[in-house]
C-alpha cells in the first residue's frame, strides 16, 4: 500500500493518455487540504478563499486544453490540406502555430512537444 502512495504522489502514470496539457490535480487538491486547515483559523473565509483559486485553477486548465486541441486539430488539418492541394501556405500555418505554441504555452506535455515537434519537421521537409 506504501509503494501504492508513493507512485502516487511522485506521478508515476505510464498508462494513462497525457492529453496536451499538465495535470493540476496535484495543485487542487493541495488547495483543498489547505482550505480544510485554514476553516477553523479563518471561520471559514480560508476556505472559500482557498476553493474558489482551486476553482479558478481548473477554469484555467479547461480554457488552456480546449486552446491546445483546437490548435492541434487545425495543425493536423493544415497537413491534411497540403497533402491535397500542395500549397506551402498549410506548411508555414503549421510551422508558425506549432513555435507559437511551444513559446507561449508552458504547461505542454513531453508528448505534446513532441508532436508539435514532428508537425514542425514535417512543414520544414517540404518547405
Amino acid at each position: 500500500m506504501l509503494n501504492n502512495l508513493r507512485a502516487f504522489i511522485r506521478g508515476n502514470r505510464q498508462d494513462r493518455d497525457e492529453g496536451y496539457i499538465i495535470s493540476s490535480s496535484k495543485w487542487v487538491t493541495g488547495l483543498m487540504v489547505v482550505g480544510i486547515f485554514l476553516y477553523n483559523l479563518t471561520g471559514g473565509w480560508g476556505t472559500v478563499v482557498a476553493l474558489s483559486l482551486a476553482v479558478a485553477l481548473l477554469i484555467g486548465r479547461y480554457l488552456l486544453v480546449r486552446q491546445a486541441t483546437g490548435d492541434f486539430r487545425d495543425m493536423h488539418h493544415a497537413k491534411k490540406c497540403y497533402g491535397q492541394t500542395k500549397n506551402k501556405d498549410y506548411l508555414r500555418f503549421i510551422k508558425a502555430r506549432g513555435e507559437q505554441m511551444l513559446n507561449d504555452n508552458k504547461v505542454l506535455t513531453q508528448s505534446a512537444k513532441a508532436e508539435i515537434q514532428s508537425l514542425i519537421g514535417f512543414a520544414d521537409k517540404y518547405i
